[in-house]
């Protein structure tokens, strides 16, 4: 059974030949030619995969680049081979996307590429099939090569989507010669309704640095002449390099220039014998200018003007050294030095004011800073900075060392992943503060984490700047864009940059020597892809935050779990694509969740250790319960609810301790809101110590903390957390009170999970409600209360519909002996739209059910409003459905009591429920048939779970079985209880237009037997936006969807598909 149309399409697998043949050696087959995206590694040893598509296939907003790679293996030798000269592509109305916006290229295929040699040890890598040092990366001349039999060569081909282009689909086709026939690639181009910024007017900043003059004063200054003939500093072969830099750069988005403006001074500047400067500005403004002309320049970025050891930093100062101005090493912090400062940051002030990039300059005194002596001459430097520059833009890497003191009077920091992983708290308490964050890599990382090395999975390349977007960052900062030398010990020889060892670290593109030139690579291509994906997570978080958090959650949960699938990077692309233009609301702040672990813990993300040899913890699912069972060396171990953002929500889980590692004061709880779904050192952790203390914690701060009464080591306990706006509460065991209420407002919205520090731990009926019945959590106030035995205020709205020691629900204790009448009031916190109250007997006996009794609403807490006044009611489940309308406070009057077990006259109640706005939201769904592939997120849950972005391998939503071309399917869903509904909402799967009914009805029905149809469709085009059907308002609990004529969709098998379903 294959899976329903899971991919974006379904492709042709093998290419026809067309056109003139030569001869094929005998029993040789036609070359083949297959796709693929944009973020996979392909090799020269790679084979076509089964079910390769054979079309490019490209989504793309306007103002974006995109591409892919087309790629031909023959079993005979082949000459002649390369991509055909570009087409244009026809577009809606005879619309034309110029052939001059389309670019091919050949792939260079590099021989000794480091994996796990030298300085390189590699322990996420992508290896090649044959298991060869062969990697694809640089983008070449597209000149016609000789391809070997059994050998596949890549090509690029790459869009470049003007702003002002019209959206709609565009079709063409390129050529693949070859001396055994042509062979065409049919071509789409989606351009979506949505705009990119250009380079120059981005939200993310990219720092690529690199080499010019100045910077270390030795590689820096030899790659241009080593590489190019004739190409000494300032010459007109060297500045014809700079200018084609400064175009590639545009291209690659990379929009921080880094310009050394000492080192372009030192040629034209003089000094005079009383040490007076006179600055001579004119190849700093030649080098900017090119950059600003090609439209790449957004901001400027001074390499490092404090160098030396450690404990011995030393300033960069420009002196008279025999008549000739140089760079020399001074002290710091000296008259001499602070002289010196005190003449070029006001010259340097008073040149940008006149240029107008002052506010666009950043300056930078260290570069990953190890000992205090470098950050009290950083702060040295900065503090005569700020004197001529009062907004000034500051920068500073930060490696592996942790010195927060080196970052304090820095308006901009960018410390190295590992950095800010392991201090999250502090980075995010500085960019609280004002401070912008940025990330970097260099030669390291070299496990989990991402980074742009070559022989690591190419989506670690694009996926960095969607890190930098989901921790709140602003850039990112890399030191290798051109260092073309085998490392910064050997730069004294003419290097290789095809041919010989490398990593990836020292560059990301290679000379074009004959052209004074530069070469692009594919893992430029990646890194300007996750750029523009930044744009379009920024984009949408303007009008939908929560989706846009989902969609990064779901492709990134932390730093060492992401997706490496460039196929599925791709496709979370196209999900921004169309989220941004979907009419669709912010549809994860309703995206309940519940799991008891019955079938599993599929809709969890397990965190891992960075390092790929070390324990991150051990999950499993063991009798229906979630189990961390890792004790050792002391770990946090997280476990994160798949692809979903919260604001509001109430939080709860029960969970054991059974292991402690020797310590107590280890613990286990639940997060929310956090950055990350794995990361507790962002958003809150409500958690319990195996000593009966709970705890709220965020990053670094303990909010608040109490004891658990009569709590007991290695017994279950339910940990509930509500966060509302900025208040926060705990709940912990059977406390009909929260043990922790603060205020804060450092998160206000992120992702849920479960986590263990230093503890094995067992967890189980994980609910998250994020309003969906706006009871949960809600504070009670009653005539009288019984409070004992898993009897509380507390309890009538903790979740828990049934009875149990810890939970019973809500018991009346006041004149037992004869029947009389009580009152019981939920104030839900805030006034919502609510149309039903459901009410819950206890599920051991059903006594203290009232027997008759009123339900009033009010929005104030003084006026109330009568919604039903029942008699004789049994002793089941009822729900009270009114017209919707603006409810806080709802209040149940017992006005005649059964007797409970005990003979006594009780108003007993399991649970009170509130539904309103979306009744469907989280409730269960039945079908004709379905599709179960959970790893993927088809499941009938998936249609009522909030989400109508379908989003591959998290919540695609529903699909019935493959059935005849005559064939019928249907989904009904439970609303829970009978509510007044005119309308429902049927969301179409948004990653391709497939599988929405084209026949179909609406039906109704109060028992699930008697139904009744109320909205029907046919011939329904395949919808782009959820198709909205209203009707005369009902009294109904079920809602079924029936299709009676399918889609075929591309895979031409008839199913029913559906994103969400909604009812209000």
């Amino acid at each position: 059974m294959k899976p329903p149309g899971l991919l974006t399409a379904v492709g042709v697998v093998v290419l026809s030949l067309l056109g003139a043949q030569q001869a094929l050696p005998a029993g040789a087959a036609p070359p083949v030619v297959w796709v693929v995206n944009n973020a996979d590694h392909v090799f020269s040893s790679s084979a076509r995969p089964a079910g390769a598509t054979a079309a490019i296939d490209l989504d793309a907003a306007r103002g974006e680049a995109e591409g892919a790679q087309v790629l031909i293996r023959p079993d005979s030798r082949l000459t002649g081979v390369q991509l055909g000269t570009p087409q244009a592509l026809t577009g809606p109305n005879g619309a034309q996307l110029a052939a001059s916006a389309i670019t091919v290229r050949r792939q260079y295929n590099h021989p000794n590429v480091l994996v796990a040699q030298d300085e390189i040890r590699l322990q996420d890598p992508h290896l090649p099939p044959d298991g060869s040092r062969n990697y694809y990366d640089a983008l070449v001349d597209n000149t016609a090569v000789e391809v070997a039999a059994n050998y596949t060569q890549a090509f690029h081909y790459g869009v470049s989507v003007p702003a002002g282009q019209a959206p709609g689909l565009y079709t063409g086709s390129v050529v693949v010669r070859n001396s055994a026939g042509d062979i065409t690639v049919p071509v789409r181009l989606t351009v979506h309704d949505v705009t990119v910024p250009p380079a120059n007017q981005s939200e993310f900043k990219m720092n690529n640095w690199f080499t010019s003059v100045g910077w270390d004063y030795t590689g820096t200054e030899r790659a241009i002449p080593f590489q190019y003939d004739n190409a000494a500093a300032y010459s007109p072969n060297w500045w014809r390099v700079i200018g084609n830099f400064a175009k590639l750069q545009a291209k690659q988005r990379n929009n921080v220039v880094y310009v050394d403006f000492q080192a372009l001074l030192i040629p034209g500047t003089t000094i005079d014998a009383a040490g007076n400067y006179t600055f001579d500005w004119t190849h700093f403004d030649r080098f900017v200018q090119l950059f600003v002309d090609s439209g790449a320049m957004q901001y400027l970025y001074t390499p490092t003007l404090l160098e030396g050891a450690p404990d011995a930093p030393r300033l960069e100062m420009l002196k008279n050294v025999n008549g000739v101005t140089t760079k020399e090493l001074v002290q710091p912090n000296t008259a001499e030095s602070t002289a010196y400062l005190r003449k070029v940051f006001p010259a340097l002030k008073a040149h940008l004011d006149a240029k107008g990039w002052t506010d666009r300059f950043y300056m930078s005194a260290l570069d990953e800073p190890t000992h205090q002596n470098q950050a009290i001459a950083a702060r040295w430097l900065y503090d005569v900075y700020d004197d001529y520059f009062p907004e000034p833009l500051t920068n500073e890497a930060h490696g592996y060392t942790f010195l927060p003191d080196a970052a304090e009077n820095i308006t901009t920091m960018t410390p190295y992943t590992e950095n800010y992983e392991d201090h999250a708290g502090y980075w995010q308490q500085a960019r609280r503060d004002g401070k912008e964050l940025w990330l970097y890599t260099c030669m390291v990382p070299q496990h989990r984490h991402m980074n742009r090395l070559i022989g690591e999975p190419l989506a670690k390349t694009r996926l960095l700047p969607w890190l930098v977007w989901k921790i709140g960052g602003k850039g990112f900062l890399h030191w290798g864009w051109n260092y073309w030398h085998r490392s910064t010990g050997d730069n004294s020889r003419v290097y290789d940059t095809f041919n010989e060892p490398q990593s990836g670290d020292n560059y990301i593109v290679r000379p074009n020597k004959a052209a004074y030139d530069v070469y692009d690579s594919i893992r430029g291509e990646a890194q300007r892809d996750g750029q523009e994906d930044f744009e379009l997570l920024a984009l949408l978080a303007k009008t939908k935050p929560l989706t846009a958090q989902a969609i990064a959650e779901s492709t990134v949960t932390d730093f060492s779990v992401y997706d490496r699938s460039g196929a599925t990077v791709t496709d979370r692309h196209k999900q921004l694509l169309k989220a941004i233009a979907s009419t669709a609301p912010d549809d994860s702040a309703s995206a309940a969740f519940s799991d008891d672990f019955a079938a599993g813990a599929d809709n969890f993300r397990f965190g891992v250790n960075r390092e790929v040899n070390k324990p991150g913890g051990q999950w499993s699912v063991q009798n229906g319960e979630l189990v961390q069972s890792y004790v050792g060396d002391w770990i946090t171990a997280a476990a994160a609810v798949e692809g979903r953002k919260y604001r509001d929500a109430v939080v709860d889980a029960d969970l054991r301790i059974t292991a402690t590692g020797g310590r107590e004061d280890n613990w286990a709880g639940v997060t929310l809101r956090s950055i990350n779904g794995t990361d507790y050192q962002t958003g809150y952790l409500a958690a319990i110590r195996n000593n009966g203390a709970v705890f709220l914690y965020r990053g670094g701060t303990t909010l608040g903390k109490a004891a658990i009464p009569g709590y007991r080591a290695g017994q279950w306990t339910h940990l509930r957390l509500i966060a509302e706006g900025t208040k926060l509460r705990v709940y912990a065991g059977t406390t009909t009170t929260p043990l922790i209420t603060v205020t804060d407002d450092f998160y206000s919205a992120g992702s849920a999970g479960l986590v263990t520090g230093g503890t094995a731990s067992r967890f189980d009926n994980v609910r998250i409600n994020p309003g969906i019945n706006p009871a949960a959590g809600g504070t009670v106030t009653a005539s009288s209360s019984y409070e004992a035995d898993g009897w509380s205020k507390a309890a009538l709205t903790d979740g828990n519909r049934g009875s149990s020691a810890q939970s019973n629900g809500w018991s009346s204790d006041a004149n037992t002996s004869v029947n009389h009448t009580e009152t019981v009031t939920v104030d839900l916190g805030k006034a919502v739209s609510a149309g039903r109250v459901d009410l819950y007997p206890r599920t051991d006996s059903a006594a203290g059910f009232p027997v008759d009794y009123t339900v009033e609403v009010s929005v104030n807490g003084s006026a109330w409003t009568a919604v039903a006044n029942r008699t004789g009611a049994a002793q089941a489940a009822q729900s009270v459905d009114f017209a919707a309308q603006q409810v806080r406070y709802i209040r149940v009057t017992g006005t005649s009591l059964r007797k409970d077990p005990f003979g006594a006259y009780r108003m007993q109640l399991a649970e009170l429920e509130v539904a309103g706005g979306n009744y469907a939201a989280g409730r269960p769904v039945t079908a004709s048939t379905s599709s179960e592939y959970l790893d993927n997120g088809w499941r009938r849950s998936a249609l009522t779970d909030g989400i109508t972005t379908s989003n591959l391998g998290y919540s695609m939503g529903w699909s019935s079985e493959a059935s005849p071309a005559n064939g019928a399917a249907s989904a009904t869903v439970d609303l829970g209880g009978a509510s007044r509904i005119s309308q429902v909402t049927l969301a179409p799967r948004t990653d391709l237009q497939a599988g929405f009914p084209i026949d179909y009805t609406i039906q109704v029905s109060p028992d699930g037997n008697t139904w009744t149809t109320v909205a029907s469709r046919t011939a329904q085009p395949q919808p782009l936006q959820p198709v909205q059907l209203t009707f005369t308002t009902t009294t109904s609990r079920y809602v079924r969807v029936a299709g009676t004529k399918l889609d075929p969709g591309p895979a031409s098998d008839y199913r029913m598909q559906l994103a969400e379903l909604t009812v209000h």
